[in-house]
Order: structure tokens, then sequence, then C-alpha cells
């Protein structure tokens, strides 16, 4: 059985190898925004383990009686259920 070999591209190695061409206005975008994410990465990482939670507890109003005369509430309408047909 024969081996076989891959297809080598002819490649002259006396010219120069082009590179990528890009505008260096979309490089200098492309490292800012990366910037931006590991800045703010960063500052939530900090913000979530060095940061204290504020409490969650509502404090208690003093305990205080309402006038009976001075009420706010309505009366609530009786329900009366739809007859089944």
């Amino acid at each position: 059985m024969k081996k076989r070999t891959k297809k080598r591209k002819n490649l002259d190695l006396a010219k120069p190898v082009e590179r990528l061409r890009m505008p260096f206005g979309v490089i200098v975008r492309i490292f800012l925004v990366g910037s931006v994410a590991v800045g703010a990465s960063s500052y939530a990482l900090y913000r979530h383990y060095y940061v204290p939670r504020p409490s969650m507890l509502v404090p208690v109003p003093p305990a205080t009686t309402p006038d009976p005369a001075s009420s706010d509430l309505v009366p609530v309408p009786e329900l009366v259920p739809l007859p089944a047909e």
C-alpha cells in the first residue's frame, strides 16, 4: 500500500508574508471595548465579594391605635355568586 502525501502549496519563502490589513480605528475600538469589559467585570467582582449588602429588613412603624372616628376604610360590597345555568 502506498502512503498518501499531503499536497503542499508552493510557498515562496523569499517574499515577505502579507499580513492582515485592518484600519487603525477598528483596532483602537476593539482595544477600548475590551478594556471597558475587563474594567466592568473586575468592578463587578469587587462589588460582589467586598461591598456589604444593604439590610433587607424594613423598620416597623411605632404601634399607634387608629382613631375610630377617622376611618379611611370603605366597606367591602357583598359578592353575590352568579346563578349556574
